[in-house]
This record gives structure tokens, sequence and C-alpha cells, in this order.
């Protein structure tokens, strides 16, 4: 009898453990698991799923304070846009300073990949590996207010990496 219980209670452990790891994203999402800095490796987008290498691969770095930059391969070599940011739900809006915006949906897969898709379902996304984390204030918002996030921009459905994948496929 005891054979059976010790059995019956190895068998509920291994199906509770098994049971909580089935879930693709982690939930809720904090703002302080966002913060540092991503390097994006691979994609899914209408094509499939696809490595990106080389010139294709882009820099998030997301700090703190709400600021940020974006760094990227560009005709003059390497380059940056600064942003601000902010999340709400699952939702990350990012406003760069040359005036385009992004509002994408972000989240974890199982490996601690940074997630960042245009739609809800994740089925257009750019997967972001971590490559360091930063907590000191790249710079101070204006007057601690923040308003200065919430600037009317124009809305944009595809966010600047599945933009260059787009461009590089119709060349």
């Amino acid at each position: 009898m005891k054979k059976i219980y010790f059995y019956m209670m190895l068998m509920l452990a291994s199906l509770a453990v098994t049971m909580s790891s089935c879930g693709g994203w982690d939930s809720p999402y904090y703002v302080d698991d966002i913060v540092g800095n991503w390097v994006s490796y691979y994609g899914h987008d209408s094509y499939g799923e696809y490595d990106i290498m080389g010139r294709d691969v882009v820099s998030y770095t997301f700090y703190s304070n709400y600021t940020g930059r974006y760094t990227y391969y560009s005709y003059y070599g390497l380059s940056y846009v600064d942003f601000d940011w902010y999340t709400s739900g699952d939702r990350l809006i990012i406003h760069y300073y040359d005036g385009d915006s992004d509002y994408l949906y972000y989240g974890f897969d199982r490996n601690g990949d940074l997630l960042m898709a245009t739609d809800s379902r994740f089925y257009h996304y750019t997967a972001y590996r971590p490559t360091g984390y930063y907590y000191d204030q790249a710079k101070p918002l204006p007057d601690d207010d923040k308003t200065a996030l919430d600037k009317t921009v124009p809305l944009t459905s595809e966010s600047r990496a599945i933009k260059a994948r787009a461009q590089a496929a119709d060349k």
C-alpha cells in the first residue's frame, strides 16, 4: 500500500511540473524584465521563420528611466536613434526621436528571449536575445513629467525590423 501511495504522489508531482511548464508566455509582464540590451537573431513573418544575420541585426537598449536606443546598420555604417518607451499591459509603445513610433505587443518565450510583434497573436514577430542589463539612467526625463511620452504621432503597423525585412525581400 505504501508503494502505491508513493507512486501516486510521484505521479502527481511530475504532473504538476509538466502542467506548469506548458505556457509559452510569461504573465504578468514586468517593466524590469524589458530593461537591458536586446539583439535580434530570428523572426517570423508572412514568409515564414528566418534568421537575422549580418547587417540586418538590430539592437534595442531599454533604460530604466523609460528612454532607450535603437541601433542598426545603415548606408553610413552603424547608426542609432534614441527613443522614449513605456508599457501598457502587453503593449510596448516606442516614440523615436526622429518622429516615428512603434505600437507593439511584447512577451517572453521559454528561453527568456524578448518577442516583439505587430499583432496580438504573434504571427509577425522578431525575437531578441539579452546581451546586457542597464539600470543606470541614460539621461533624465524632461522635468520628470510622464506627459513627455504622450506625443501624438502617426500610427505605424509594422516595426522597424519587419519593415527592413520586407524592403530587403522586395529588392
